[in-house]
Order: structure tokens, then C-alpha cells, then sequence
């Protein structure tokens, strides 16, 4: 057979034998056969066995053959040229390409890498091996104005200068920020810690609490990893479990304040287990009895049963402004603002906006401004507490009543890291397992998540989850004492004859013991999660009880 036969061969053997015999003997007339095999012929052959095994790729052998024999008749053949500026084609294949071209190509490669395209200077840095990347080539690429170029520069580069790390790690792309803290987790530069601290894209500070727990506990490793405490799931518990190395109050503090916001009963497992928990803060042995009547969670349930339990007499809690200096007493005065955003009723518009102003401010002077020119105030206790805030006064400000006792732990917590000098883990909406009646509907999804609800209402889950327990507080039918019962829910329907959306219907028997009279105290009740068609909300109501 000839060549030009072998080369259209459908066997993978005998295409990669014939690039060998165009390499040595190929004229002209294979040269657009070869530019075609090594733009796609993507086979791989195996070349040798056992120890020494061994596989090529016809791709990359037809762009070494191609090469050669460009050397030989044409080594400016203007098929090749255009061939690397078709964006039909792989980038990757192009890049391979001119690799193997060489210093022959070097000219048109020149070409791609000042060109307007992004993707022609993607192939031209593809180009060039890792190994081969000089440090003032990267830097070049890394200054690149397209985010999928600087990408590039890091992820194929072996010569990465520290030098350019704060430029890589502080990147508009949460893509090529992520390539970067890959790229220097395991490299000493105080650029990356400082990163980290600021870092708000989920998936990049994954990467970074991956990193940070392997390092020694600095005090700059500490502050970063005590920040990734407020992260919801892994990355908090992760940060959770490197500080248990740490006796400080003022972790203690910042995790007691986790405990009053956090829904998830897995991630509340992490943190009950806290050493030193109610050593530091004694205030919390009341709303952890109060989750330990209404969690679901047997992790979270042994626990919290394994907590002292020793009686506690009522006693006033200590002042939060207490041994703070004014600078101090300003930090805890907006964050007594940021908790009170998170507690007001969301229908209050007129409440909220003044205290989402003055959170947005710059700076307090400003904030104040701000409210007094737009009168911000609003009414009731929002306005006392904004009018405390216009005149800088703390313990007035703490002593604004927004109806939640657990709002005065989360105010006593963040004050007590702020005295400890930490940087105060921010305000979120106060936990429903320690706001709402314990009498509610509790039930847990997979993965630990648990929603409060009330009879007829609904709330919102995440996709993919399904319930796996249910708690509720009956009174016993013999001595009415309050009885907790408890009991998986099992699917029942599907309903899908709606047009945005379908419904799973669920019923759950719960069953329990009274802590009175102990008698078996029963009862059951139906929900239904609710999901739309087209990417819609998914939520899930409590139905009825029977």
C-alpha cells in the first residue's frame, strides 16, 4: 500500500507507522494530511508492553512528522498558518502543534500572543512546554486582560514567582483565584494568608480551609481560620475542628455565636463538642437544653446528652460593653446594628432601611449623616436604636428590646471576641431551633439541615434533599405534660398534574414517651415538598396532624 494509503489506514497501528515513514521520507504532497492527523486524529497507540510500557498518540506524532518534513520543502506553507488562527479548532491541538514546530514556528506564535483573540493567546501559551515558561513569560500572561489567558498562566506554569502571587490571589476571576491558591497552598507567602481573610466565593475558600489547617497555628493562620468559623457545612466545621487545639475564650465566644445562628444540626454537632464550650460560656446551657429537646440529629442528641448537667440559678448577664475601650465600643455598636438587620421583620421596609444604610455606610460619621438627612429613624424600638447609634451611645443602644433573649447572648458573644482582639465573626439570622416555640414541626433533611414549621406553613430546602426526620411536642392525652415524638417520614405520592411544578406528599407516625406519667404518646402528621419544573423554588409544608 502507499503511503498516502497507510496515512487513511482505518487502523490506529498502521496511521502511526505511516507518520514515521512521512517523517523520514514524506515530500509535499503529505503535508495536509499530516496538519489534518495532528489537528484530530486523537488515537493512541500501544508501543510497547509490560515494564516498559509505552503509548503514543498519532496526534502529536503526525505534528512531529509535519514537522520535519516542513523543514525540508516548506517551512513557511501558509496552511499551517491559517490552520492555527481557525477557531474551529482545539486549542489544545493547536498549542501541541506549534510545540512541535518549533523555533520554525516561533514567528507565528509571536503572532498569537499579541493577538486582540483570547483564545489565539491561549494557544500561544500552550505552546510552550511548563518547564519551558520562563518567570517574565508568566507575568506577561498573568497581566492578561481575559481571564481564561491568566488561567492558563497558572495552571500550565512550573516557574510561578511569589512575587506575583498577590496579583493571582486577589483576581477579578473566583476561577482564577481558585487556580492560584492550588498553585501556592503549599508555598509560605504571607500574600496568601492575607487572601484568604478576604476571599468570599464559596468554592475558593474551600480551597483555602483545605491549605490553612495544614499550616502551623501563627496568629495570621489562626485570624484567617477563626473567619472561616462563620462558613456554613465543611468549611466551618473543618475550621472548627483545627481551632479545638486552641484554649481561648475568645474562640470560645466566636463559636458560641455560630451555635445561636446555625440551622445545620451536623454543623451544630461540630460546635457543641467544642472543648471548653460552657467553661468559657456558661450562658449557653440554656439554648443548648432548648436544642436538645427539638433536634433530630442522633450525633447532635448524644452530645448534647453528654453536657454537664448541673442546675443553673437565673442570673444577669454581664454588660457586653464592659472593659471596652471606646474604639472597641464602636466596632460592638455597629455590630449590635448588624444583629438587629437580622432580626427585624423583613415587612418593617421602613425599619430596615435604616439599618441597612448605616451598615452600607463607610464610616459611622457618614452613617449618621446619612439618617439624620433621610430620616432613617423609623419607629418603635428599630428607631431607639438608631437614634442611640446617631449619638455613639453603646449601652443604650444595648438595651434596645427587640423581643429575643438569644439576640443578648449573640450581643454579650461578639463583644467578648471584640475584648479578646479578634475580628468578630458578622451577624446572621438567629437560628429558628432557638427562636421559634419548641412545640413547632421540626424536620431534618439529608445532610443535616433542619427547617421549623408551623401547621399549614411552608419553608424553603435546598435540591436533592429529602426528609429524614421529624420532632414534634404533643401534650401526653393522660397528665398533659409536653411530650417530645419523633419518627422518620416515608414517601407516599407523587403528584404531577400541575403545570410549573410537582409535589411529593410524605406521612410520618411520630411516637414518644411522656417524661411524666410515661405513657406511649402518638401521632401523625403529613408534608409535602413542592418543586417547580423550570429551575423554580423548592419547599416544604406541614400538611396536617392527626
Amino acid at each position: 500500500m502507499s503511503l498516502a494509503e497507510d496515512l487513511n489506514d482505518p487502523d490506529d497501528m498502521i496511521r502511526l507507522l505511516a507518520v514515521g515513514r512521512a517523517a523520514r521520507d514524506g515530500g509535499p504532497e503529505v503535508i495536509g494530511k499530516l496538519l489534518d492527523m495532528a489537528l484530530h486524529d486523537g488515537a493512541e497507540v500501544q508501543t510497547a508492553g509490560g515494564v516498559a510500557e509505552r503509548w503514543d498518540n498519532v496526534s502529536d506524532a503526525a505534528a512531529g512528522a509535519l514537522a520535519a518534513v516542513l523543514r525540508r520543502h516548506a517551512p513557511a506553507d501558509q496552511r499551517v498558518r491559517r490552520a492555527v488562527v481557525d477557531l474551529a479548532e482545539n486549542d489544545d491541538r493547536v498549542g501541541r502543534l506549534l510545540y512541535f514546530l518549533g523555533p520554525d514556528a516561533e514567528p507565528v506564535r509571536r503572532e498569537l500572543e499579541m493577538s486582540s483573540e483570547e483564545r489565539l493567546r491561549v494557544r500561544a501559551l500552550r505552546a510552550v512546554l511548563p518547564f519551558d515558561r520562563t518567570v517574565e513569560l508568566n507575568r506577561r500572561f498573568l497581566a492578561d486582560p481575559s481571564p481564561i489567558v491568566r488561567l492558563e498562566a497558572l495552571r500550565g506554569s512550573s516557574r510561578f514567582d511569589p512575587e506575583d502571587a498577590p496579583r493571582a490571589l486577589t483576581d477579578a476571576s473566583a476561577e482564577v483565584r481558585l487556580a492560584a491558591v492550588r498553585k501556592l497552598q503549599w508555598r509560605d507567602t504571607p500574600a496568601f494568608v492575607a487572601a484568604a481573610r478576604v476571599e468570599t466565593v464559596r468554592e475558593v475558600r474551600e480551597q483555602y480551609v483545605e491549605a490553612l489547617v495544614d499550616r502551623p497555628l501563627t496568629d495570621d493562620v489562626f485570624r484567617a481560620l477563626l473567619g472561616y468559623l462563620a462558613d456554613d457545612g465543611w468549611v466551618g466545621r473543618t475550621a472548627a475542628r483545627r481551632l479545638r487545639l486552641i484554649d481561648s475564650p475568645g474562640v470560645v465566644a466566636a463559636v458560641a455565636s455560630r451555635i445561636l445562628v446555625f440551622d445545620d444540626e451536623a454543623h451544630l454537632a461540630a460546635l457543641a463538642e467544642f472543648p471548653h464550650l460552657l467553661e468559657y460560656a456558661p450562658e449557653l446551657w440554656e439554648p443548648l437544653q432548648r436544642l436538645e429537646r427539638s433536634a433530630t440529629d442522633g450525633e447532635l442528641l448524644g452530645i448534647l446528652g453528654r453536657l454537664p448537667r448541673w442546675e443553673r440559678s437565673a442570673y444577669p448577664l454581664e454588660d457586653p460593653a464592659d472593659g471596652l475601650d471606646p474604639v472597641q465600643q464602636a466596632r460592638l455598636l455597629r455590630a449590635v446594628l448588624g444583629w438587629a438587620h437580622r432580626v427585624v421583620d423583613s415587612d418593617s421596609a421602613v425599619e430596615s432601611e435604616g439599618l441597612a444604610a448605616w451598615l452600607a455606610a463607610p464610616d459611622d460619621h457618614t452613617a449618621a449623616e446619612w439618617i439624620i438627612e433621610h430620616d432613617w429613624f423609623g419607629t418603635g424600638p428599630v428607631a431607639d436604636l438608631l437614634h442611640a447609634a446617631v449619638d455613639g451611645d453603646l449601652r443604650r443602644a444595648l438595651a434596645v428590646d427587640l423581643g429575643s433573649d438569644v439576640l443578648r447572648l449573640a450581643h454579650l458573644f461578639t463583644a467578648r471576641q471584640i475584648r479578646a482582639d479578634l475580628d468578630p465573626l458578622p451577624p446572621r439570622p438567629l437560628s429558628r431551633l432557638l427562636t421559634e416555640d419548641p412545640d413547632l414541626l421540626r424536620v431534618r433533611f439529608q445532610r443535616g439541615r433542619t427547617v421549623v414549621l408551623r401547621l399549614h406553613g411552608s419553608a424553603a430546602v435546598g435540591p436533592r434533599l429529602e426528609p429524614a426526620d421529624a420532632v414534634l411536642h404533643v401534650p401526653c392525652p393522660d397528665c398533659d405534660t409536653s411530650a417530645r415524638v419523633q419518627g422518620p417520614p416515608a414517601w407516599r405520592y407523587r403528584d404531577e398534574d400541575r403545570v410549573r411544578e410537582f409535589e411529593d406528599g410524605y406521612a410520618a407516625t411520630l411516637t414518644g414517651a411522656c417524661p411524666a406519667c410515661g405513657a406511649s404518646v402518638r401521632t401523625e402528621v403529613l408534608i409535602s415538598v413542592t418543586e417547580g419544573r423550570f429551575d423554580g423554588p423548592r419547599e416544604v409544608s406541614w400538611d396536617a396532624r392527626f
